[in-house]
């Protein structure tokens, strides 16, 4: 049989073609839009940043608290229009409901005025997932150190070495104890009740600030791999040692 005839295909308009060259910023927008952009810009910055001063307030503040994107969002809401933000969502009315008197406090403290910034929900989702993102890594990253760091500086390690002599027997016997100190602190051993009593009132008053923060654990699996594993677990124990960091004024 012979071959079937091709059939003819639709003839295709060509395609637009575009260019694209590089310029300034300046050029790329007319004056009167690029301050509008650059407004927006400014706000989105202003927003993010007191966001995330006012979630650690919140959980600071709060007898009672719950964290989560959610928490984020509502918070982002209620700095961009205060009172002025109705939800319609039952859930996100919960959410003002609960939050609001602490972002209240937040911006009389901080004397902050909400921008109210129209259209704001694109701009509120991407936020909330940044900032879900950046808080979990500055976990993951700092708050292990930050620990470790605090406890240096509230015994006052650097001074010691200073004032110990090198290789002498003081300064060997006293970061023996500081290794075991470190370790009681944050949970790696089970002290005797006879070291409990042997600390001076320095390293008790430690003792009780770190553990305090009330920080969350994983059977069988030490404090640094929990931290990275759950990150989020131990932002209330982050805002609290920041708060401690503060207060002795480190």
């Amino acid at each position: 049989m012979p071959p079937k005839k091709k059939q003819k295909l639709e003839k295709l308009d060509k395609p637009t073609l575009h260019t694209c060259n590089k310029t300034s910023f300046a050029k790329a927008f007319l004056p009167n839009y690029r301050q509008q952009l650059l407004d927006y810009i400014a706000i989105i910055h202003q927003l993010a940043n007191h966001a995330s001063h006012a979630l650690k307030f919140y959980i600071l503040s709060a007898p009672t608290f719950t964290m989560n994107e959610e928490t984020i969002e509502a918070i982002l809401y209620l700095l961009n229009k205060g009172e002025a933000w109705h939800p319609r969502k039952e859930a996100k009315k919960a959410w003002r409901d609960c939050l609001l008197p602490y972002v209240q406090r937040y911006c009389q403290i901080v004397s902050f005025v909400h921008p109210n910034l129209r259209g704001e929900q694109q701009s509120v989702n991407y936020l909330t997932a940044s900032m879900m993102t950046n808080l979990k890594v500055n976990v993951q990253e700092h708050f292990m150190q930050m620990l470790l760091r605090y406890i240096n500086l509230r015994l006052d390690v650097k001074g010691q070495k200073q004032r110990l002599p090198p290789k002498s027997n003081a300064r060997k016997a006293f970061f023996t104890r500081l290794r075991y100190l470190k370790s009681v602190f944050l949970f790696d051993v089970v002290p005797e009740l006879e070291f409990l009593d042997d600390l001076t009132p320095l390293e008790s008053e430690v003792l009780e600030e770190i553990w305090s923060l009330d920080l969350p654990f994983l059977p069988n699996d030490p404090l640094a791999y929990t931290i990275v594993a759950d990150p989020m677990s131990f932002f209330p124990a982050y805002c609290k040692l920041s708060g401690l960091y503060e207060q002795y004024g480190f």
